[in-house]
């Protein structure tokens, strides 16, 4: 699907982040629920912010480094952390993890003790430590991370850090519907916060996304500010193909100051596909404003232009979007495809055919795409003059077809329509070879559709004009004459069909067949096909003259 492939190219966590309403705090709920690298962001970009509380900052700044196997980073964190404020206990606990993954589990006891000294009656104090020999190494730590956990619980059993850790220990576990029960209770003892929702609403989502989704709901109506759970929501609706909703739950997101890039490129993009079209393009270019080298942007400036047809203004904005190729930008099958479009409307043909070749290079398992390329094939070759040229569009025409019915991926009208293709090279190709395969594989094609639809009178006459045009212009070899009988019979019993219609069909048929029996000596009969034909035309003077001159034997 299209909208997979545009979203794919979004990075999700974003490279940079919008002024933040509420601050650092912001961070730390990034990290605590597992995304580490928003969290990152929102902290280093907040730091010397006047609101922001740089012993807490630092901590889990520190926390991050470590996770990413900094630990000369981490210990500098958190020795800023320390320094910022000595009586902040969780920076000891940071550097008593570093210990730990040190093998220096001596020194690492003496900060946990340092830390519980600040804080004694701090259970979460302890849930931290219990996390710092989980992380460290779970098995060889196991007695220890479980005796802090154990202690945690007996100084506030109520304390919603501890089901948060233990609910990430079950998901560890691949235990998921243990993990999620661990989840609630962290809610039910701290109703207010968007933590456990969402890290309950992360695991539960491939069990139910209905549930995940309703208790990310909950979380949203009573913490509407909350920029994490508002955009975790947005993210569900997405994921559950909920586009209408994910974009209207975007539009929260973005109106809040506290937002990513890439929420803004999300957001765009669900604009598109729920075909709201103008308003996806003004947002585009509005952020385009902000940063004119935008890839998405830029993107959905062009596909937006193509969607509400302003061609011209579509082609315009693909050169911008394309003149950033070779910038380590990903683009997609639909992005040539669709420039392929834009370049016809605008009648630049040959440049539409060289970005639909890009769009099957791109992704050639996307049957689709070789039926516009080979439109566009036959498009060109309406417009060319030369024979030669024109013969040989064709011809690429039916072979991109051929091989998009070789994928199997098609329905019968598919078939017919690549017998027309065939039909194209038979009237312009001057290569018997040629002639003689694509006549070959025409009657072999609609001969199938004729097994599926045998009453149809023009699956009949297409199979007569791939014989007419192999003929051109001598029917002695009658290889239409069977088809157009056909077609005779089907419309001649055919009562809905309106009368010119099933006057300009006979005609032709009484023609073809009426030539056929002249040329293989058979006056009587091409006389009566003859008098078919004045019997509609009566007004006709020329076949009733020539029909009275003939002589039959």
């Amino acid at each position: 699907m299209k909208l997979k492939f545009i979203l794919a190219a979004i990075l999700i966590s974003g490279t940079a982040f919008i002024s933040r309403a509420d601050g650092y705090k912001d961070g730390v709920e990034y990290y605590q629920a597992g995304q580490e690298e928003n969290a990152e962001i929102v902290l280093t970009e907040t730091i010397n912010d006047p609101q922001t509380d740089k012993s807490e900052a630092y901590y889990y700044l520190g926390c991050i480094a470590l996770n990413k196997g900094d630990k000369a980073q981490a210990e500098k964190y958190f020795d800023q952390g320390i320094q910022a404020n000595a009586e902040y206990a969780y920076n000891y606990i940071g550097k008593g993890a570093v210990a730990l993954k040190n093998n220096n589990k001596d020194t690492a006891e003496d900060f946990f003790k340092q830390a519980e000294k600040i804080n004694k009656k701090d259970a979460k104090v302890k849930v931290d430590i219990a996390r710092a020999y989980y992380d460290a190494d779970k098995v060889k730590y196991n007695k220890e991370w479980n005796k802090a956990l154990k202690d945690a619980k007996k100084k506030d059993k109520k304390e919603a850090s501890i089901y948060i850790f233990e609910g990430d220990v079950y998901a560890d576990e691949q235990k998921y519907g243990d993990s999620a029960g661990y989840y609630e209770m962290a809610i039910m003892y701290d109703a207010e916060r968007p933590i456990a929702y969402v890290k309950y609403a992360n695991t539960y989502f491939h069990i139910s996304p209905e549930v995940a989704i309703k208790k990310l709901e909950e979380i949203v109506n009573k913490n509407p500010n909350s920029a994490l759970a508002q955009r975790e929501l947005a993210e569900k609706y997405y994921e559950n193909n909920q586009w209408t909703k994910a974009a209207a739950q975007y539009k929260f997101v973005i109106d809040n100051p506290n937002h990513f890039p890439a929420d803004d490129e999300r957001y765009v993009v669900l604009l598109y596909f729920g075909e709201n079209y103008a308003e996806s393009l003004t947002y585009a270019q509005e952020q385009l404003k902000k940063n004119p080298k935008s890839f998405q942007m830029l993107r959905m400036q062009f596909l937006n232009a193509a969607a509400l047809e302003k061609y011209e203004d579509a082609a315009k904005y693909a050169a911008d979007f394309f003149a950033l190729q070779g910038q380590d930008h990903l683009f997609t099958s639909n992005d040539y495809n669709t420039y392929g479009t834009v370049l016809e409307k605008v009648g630049k043909l040959d440049e539409a055919v060289a970005a639909y070749e890009k769009a099957v290079a791109v992704n050639p398992d996307k049957t689709d795409l070789l039926k516009d390329l080979s439109s566009a094939y036959a498009s060109i070759a309406g417009e060319e003059t030369d024979s030669v040229k024109r013969a040989d569009l064709y011809y690429k025409s039916a072979e991109a077809y051929q091989k998009f019915i070789d994928k199997g991926e098609y329905v019968t009208n598919d078939l017919y329509v690549l017998a027309g293709k065939y039909q194209n090279i038979i009237s312009t190709a001057v290569d018997t070879v040629k002639r003689d395969e694509a006549y070959k594989k025409g009657v072999e094609v609609i001969d199938q559709v004729i097994a599926k639809v045998p009453d149809d009178y023009r699956i009949y006459r297409r199979k007569a004009l791939l014989g007419y045009n192999m003929e051109r212009g001598n029917a002695k070899t009658g290889l239409a004459l069977d088809a157009y009988l056909k077609v005779e019979e089907l419309v001649n019993n055919d009562a809905e069909m309106d009368a010119e219609s099933k006057k300009s069909l006979l005609n032709e048929v009484y023609a073809y067949v009426a030539s056929y029996y002249l040329y293989n000596d058979d006056a009587a009969t091409a006389k009566a096909y003859y008098e078919k034909m004045l019997a509609l035309n009566p007004e006709n003077q020329a076949l009733r003259d020539y029909i009275s001159k003939m002589k039959i034997d």
